[in-house]
């Protein structure tokens, strides 16, 4: 062999080996990328890396090497664009979420965006977050600098070579076939498996299964969700006491007052008759054509009512004054700082244990429970911005029910009208409503005054005979710092000597608005001679999330866990009339508000149509979460990983939390199908 021809020879195999490297390369850079997202996003937002980082690792690979197999049908410049593309766009992805859970301590789904413009509303939260996680973006951007780098040194003037595009798919297709057969292989309610074929929920999967597969899910959701669905089959309520096969039969003894100064010799009997009106709903489904609506009116015929009670009428003709308080909780309860909080919360009505779970639209869907008696769709967010929109015809909300007895019934938001479609859905609920923008004439400011909208609003109705007024606040909304929160600031003074980080002093401070406009309305309803009549309901929206759980801890008296007890709260149901408090220790959560507020207003309704249940009737309670975790009386049951703690000294029957799990989501979806369906239309004729 000639010298010329060795030297060609050994050119062609360097060439070769250089280009193989190259191949190589190309393959395995966006499944290692992608890996190294996920990885980064579960390390940010969680901290730590558990088992089931598996299955978010095993989705990256199988889509990264199918991306590399399309991207390898690609030379020269093309190629390069392209990856650049999907690098950045993948950083950005990861990068949003990031900042949006963060901000919400939830994931942005696609639903979500079309509440885009009223998120514009709080760009400068998200920068302010933005910048807090600044080093996480410097870390998701490092692939890119990477690519950068490599691209210069790595060849791409070639398609994939044949070899190295099949072993690219197989790769992606053997990845894939790991983690399928892995996710089938739970048969546990608990499992991925049920995260992935029963209801997919969006925070738990992507913390169990990736930002990938929950992109899959939320396109899938978005081209297949039919929220008019109630059910493929019969849909029934189960009471919770059915469940507990065998009890004490020591009997219980019937909750009774404390006996006043002046003892009644003859006391009047107590109705027990059931709040419920005469709708026969298992007629109505055998006539109702719609299948929907059939399930709805089937799962009516078999709900439990609730009887009434001692505390039936008990402020019966009172006006009522309710609202929905942002980001209050019974951390900002001080009997120094916060007294008129701290007064009514000890002197009325004191829930020992009620919780307030947090949902997908946290303020709007926390509203919507509260007003409504009713879970949101869980699986589209939004209820409320939806049934404004609909037009939903709401006889069951507060200013609707009292409208009826002759109520005046008002409305008011201290922010702007149209957000989150308050100016569609507060009117359907029977309210004349009032924002910033609409009638409610006070200084814009960041977050606005709830005293002065007070201060502005009362005049409306402090003179009506008799008055329903609800209020959304706003003063106690984040960010908690002394730089972009008006009522912080406002009240930074005060709290300057407490011994907690800046931002649990901060949050007490603007929650002194709050108090201050309470106190404002006390006074005022003194000086018209109305305060001894007059009802107070309020509770916050959700919890403080824009605080950290470490500065939770700083400032909460009970243990702290992500599940349960994060979402322990404060309810404060309130006159100048009771004489004393009345400690109530019966497990509740938001969703009981409004049927309680109704019998304890001895308002004429049906409770089957409440999901919540009237704390004080002697009904099963259920605290139900977003995860679908709940609270019964015996236990606690954290779905995420099927831990059950027990909470009395019973022993439970077989199968009761599968039992409990399938309550649970019997009542999720009637809330939806309730919603998405406008079923109260459907009663039309059988209500008052």
């Amino acid at each position: 062999m000639s010298t010329g021809a060795t030297k060609s020879t050994r050119k062609k195999r360097r060439y070769t080996k250089s280009r193989l490297t190259d191949q190589a390369i190309r393959v395995l850079i966006l499944p290692v990328v992608l890996v190294y997202f996920e990885v980064v996003l579960h390390l940010a937002v969680y901290r730590s890396l558990n088992a089931k980082i598996f299955y978010p690792i095993l989705f990256a690979l199988s889509l990264g090497f199918f991306a590399s197999a399309v991207v390898g049908l690609l030379r020269n410049t093309a190629a390069k664009v392209v990856t650049w593309i999907l690098l950045a766009l993948t950083m950005v992805l990861f990068f949003v979420q990031l900042v949006y859970y963060g901000l919400f301590k939830t994931y942005l789904t696609l639903f979500m965006m079309q509440n885009a413009g009223d998120a514009t509303e709080f760009w400068r939260d998200g920068l302010a977050q933005a910048f807090k996680v600044l080093p996480v973006l410097i870390v998701f951007a490092l692939p890119l600098v990477l690519f950068g780098i490599l691209r210069k040194k790595v060849s791409m003037k070639h398609r994939l070579h044949p070899t190295f595009l099949c072993g690219s798919i197989a790769c992606s297709l053997l990845f894939l076939a790991i983690a399928m057969v892995s996710v089938n292989s739970g048969t546990k309610q608990t499992s991925v498996h049920a995260l992935m074929y029963e209801e997919w929920r969006t925070d738990d999967g992507v913390r169990d299964m990736g930002l990938f597969v929950n992109l899959v899910q939320d396109v899938k959701k978005c081209l297949t969700y039919d929220g008019d669905k109630v059910s493929d089959g019969d849909i029934s309520d189960v009471n919770l006491d059915d469940l507990i096969v065998k009890k004490d039969d020591t009997p219980t003894p019937e909750p009774t007052r404390e006996p006043s100064s002046t003892p009644t010799p003859s006391p009047t009997p107590i109705d027990k008759s059931p709040n419920e009106l005469n709708i026969d709903f298992a007629a109505l489904a055998a006539s109702e054509k719609k299948d929907s609506i059939k399930a709805i009116h089937e799962y009516m015929a078999t709900a439990e009512t609730t009887n009434k009670n001692e505390y039936t009428g008990m402020f019966e003709g009172y006006n009522v004054i309710m609202l929905t308080c942002e980001a209050f909780s019974t951390w900002c309860i001080d009997e120094n700082l916060t007294p008129t909080l701290y007064k009514m919360a000890n002197e009325g009505f004191v829930f020992n244990n009620f919780y307030n779970p947090v949902w997908i639209t946290s303020t709007s869907d926390g509203e919507y429970v509260e007003c409504m008696g009713l879970y949101p769709d869980l699986q589209k967010n939004n209820s409320f911005k939806r049934a404004g929109a609909n037009g939903n015809y709401l006889p069951y909300c507060l200013g609707n029910q009292m409208k009826r007895y002759g109520y005046t019934a008002r409305a008011y938001h201290n922010n702007t009208y149209t957000y989150y479609g308050r100016d569609k859905s507060h009117p359907l609920m029977g309210y004349e409503y009032k924002a910033v923008g609409h009638g409610l004439d006070i200084k814009e400011t960041w977050p606005e005054s709830d005293l002065e909208m007070m201060q502005v609003s009362m005049e409306d109705y402090i003179n009506d005979e008799h008055f329903v007024a609800y209020y959304m606040t706003v003063s106690g909304h984040m960010r908690y710092n002394w730089t972009g929160n008006t009522m912080c600031v406002k009240h930074k003074e005060e709290v300057q000597d407490l011994p907690y980080s800046e931002a649990c002093k901060a949050y007490i401070a603007c929650n002194m608005e709050l108090d201050q406009a309470l106190a404002y309305m006390i006074q005022r309803l003194e000086e018209a001679g109305k305060l001894e009549n007059t009802l107070f309901v309020f509770a916050g929206d959700h919890y403080p999330y824009g605080l950290e759980l470490d500065e939770i801890r700083e400032l909460s008296a009970w243990e702290i866990d992500e599940t349960f007890e994060l979402y322990r709260s404060t309810l404060v149901i309130w006159s100048a009339s009771m004489e004393e408090p009345i400690p109530v220790d019966k497990l509740s959560s938001t969703v009981d508000i409004m049927p309680t507020v109704c019998n304890l207003l001895g308002i004429d309704y049906d409770s089957r149509l409440y999901i919540g249940k009237d704390i004080f009737s002697d009904n099963s309670p259920l605290v139900i979460f977003k995860d679908g975790s709940f609270i019964t009386e015996y236990c606690k049951y954290d779905v995420k990983n099927g831990e059950m703690t027990m909470l009395q000294d019973v022993e439970l029957p077989e199968g009761y939390i599968k039992s409990v799990r399938e309550i649970v989501k019997t009542r999720l979806t009637i809330s939806r199908g309730i919603v998405n369906n406008d079923y109260y239309k459907y009663l039309k004729d059988y209500l008052p």
